[in-house]
């Protein structure tokens, strides 16, 4: 599938902008204008710099560049392929692009997942990095000067305006995008179905609000018999996103930190439901007289009514939990606040800052993580080995791509998850600079474990939190931004 071709650039000289408008078929003719461009220049003219400005909107019209039509070799690596259907996957994709585009050979790079990095750094060393290739950390690739400056084929490719935006502007370093999300993981809230029962606890709507969780977890809750209203408080994640439109984990928002009143309050309620018995948060004590374990996770056992997740662990629910816990369960969208947003982990490719093909690499990257063919082929390949339960979801809000989803199950729940999935906040541990050292700091300086014990309110400290991430981000940005 061919696209029209886009300028990437904004600082291709006039010559290479009459180049692509040659090759594309502009509107205006290139050698004309060009000629006409260098007899202005040669009287002095003033009337060359809007010829110029002309040939840019011209070209402006017309999208990315051409894909070669050389016979060239790109290389590409990712990760899960341990898991059922990726391998099959990662083949439909491959092959997709390859019949699209048959003068192009995708070799894959085989690296250990469990030591990325250190593969990663092993290739860099060669200069073997693939051309189009996942990473845990954006920031990390951009420190280590591995990651091509995609922002002006972003900007310039109709297709990625799919892309959620929060996921792209939350990713931002400095302005400019290293990297395009790959898939996602969203949060979701796990309803033990059997524990509702128990307590005669209607089910709540899936266009439930914060307030109606916060109400649930607290009439739900007993702790004198070792059942808990709610677990995995991880409120300082997801309050940002659902309280202040555009935020993420520590009130990052693309460009800054902010431990406001939110981050204060997500970690107040996270305190008080844990001292209070309704949230889980069980001793190894409680947990050998209750579960016979002092190792037990409690929800593993049926003793939240309802916990947060990811999709990645549905299947465990259905298959060892439910075994275990004798319990069913429900998946519920995240109980939505003034934003209406919903949070995900989300993964990361980039592009080789040494790739000797930067535009095929794109085309590449797309097919194989964030488009809708990548997205489309994914699925058959799915298909194809038999899944059940996908926990990979498109980080496009593409309807005919969320059909497909829609299609692999006919639960009414994890549908209503799906149809909640319309402004997608992500997370931010790959992308955020300074977010690393400002976590180190935190637990170097056992500032967790302070707040964990009480010792300080949030409230005491938030001020100074912020001011400390964003020292963070500014010394991150003034080593490694370009």
């Amino acid at each position: 599938m061919k696209r029209k071709s886009k300028i990437v650039s904004t600082v291709l000289t006039a010559s290479m902008l009459m180049s692509a408008l040659a090759g594309c078929g502009g509107a205006a003719d290139a050698s004309e204008i060009e000629s006409e461009v260098t007899a202005k220049e040669a009287t002095g003219s003033e009337d060359s710099q809007e010829i110029r400005e002309q040939i840019e909107e011209e070209a402006e019209s017309l999208g990315l560049p051409a894909m070669t039509t050389d016979d060239i070799t790109l290389t590409y690596a990712c990760w899960g392929l341990g898991e059922k259907g990726e391998i099959e996957a990662r083949d439909k994709q491959l092959e997709a692009f390859m019949e699209a585009y048959p003068n192009i050979k995708v070799e894959f790079v085989n690296i250990d997942q469990a030591a990325w990095d250190d593969g990663l750094t092993t290739l860099a060393a060669t200069n073997s990095l693939p051309d189009v290739f996942w990473v845990y950390s954006v920031t990390n690739a951009v420190a280590n000067e591995w990651a091509l400056d995609v922002t002006d084929y972003y900007e310039n490719d109709p297709d990625a305006k799919e892309v959620y935006s929060s996921m792209v502007e939350n990713e931002r370093i400095g302005g400019r995008l290293y990297g395009m999300p790959t898939v996602m993981f969203p949060y979701l809230c796990f309803l033990n179905k059997t524990l509702f029962e128990k307590y005669n606890e209607p089910l709540p709507s899936y266009d439930w609000t914060i307030d109606d969780y916060k109400e649930i977890a607290e009439r739900i809750t007993h702790p004198d018999e070792f059942y808990f209203g709610t677990s995995n408080p991880n409120y300082t994640d997801y309050f940002p996103a659902q309280y202040n439109d555009g935020q993420s984990a520590y009130g990052w928002d693309g460009e800054s930190y902010h431990f406001d009143q939110t981050w204060v309050d997500a970690l107040n309620l996270k305190y008080n439901w844990i001292d209070n018995g309704v949230c889980e948060w069980a001793s190894a004590e409680d947990k050998q007289r209750y579960l016979g374990d002092e190792g037990a996770w409690p929800p593993g056992f049926g003793r939240s009514a309802m916990h947060f997740d990811w999709t990645w662990t549905i299947a465990y629910f259905e298959d060892a939990v439910k075994e275990q816990s004798g319990c069913d369960f429900l998946y519920y969208p995240q109980p939505a606040g003034p934003t209406g947003a919903q949070m995900a982990v989300v993964d990361y490719g980039i592009i080789s800052a040494s790739t000797e093909h930067p535009r095929e690499a794109w085309e590449l990257q797309k097919w194989t993580s964030w488009g809708k063919e990548a997205c489309m082929n994914r699925y058959e390949g799915y298909k194809e080995a038999g899944l059940e339960v996908v926990s990979r979801m498109p980080v496009i809000d593409n309807a005919e791509v969320w059909d497909v989803v829609k299609g692999f199950t006919d639960r009414e729940d994890i549908q209503a998850v799906y149809d909640h999935l319309t402004n997608v906040v992500p997370s931010i541990s790959s992308v955020a600079p300074g977010y690393n050292q400002f976590n180190d700091w935190m637990n170097e300086n056992g500032i967790w474990d302070q707040l964990n014990n009480r010792e300080i309110a949030p409230a005491d400290i938030a001020d100074e939190l912020t001011q400390k991430a964003n020292e963070f981000r500014d010394q991150w940005l003034a080593s490694y931004a370009n």
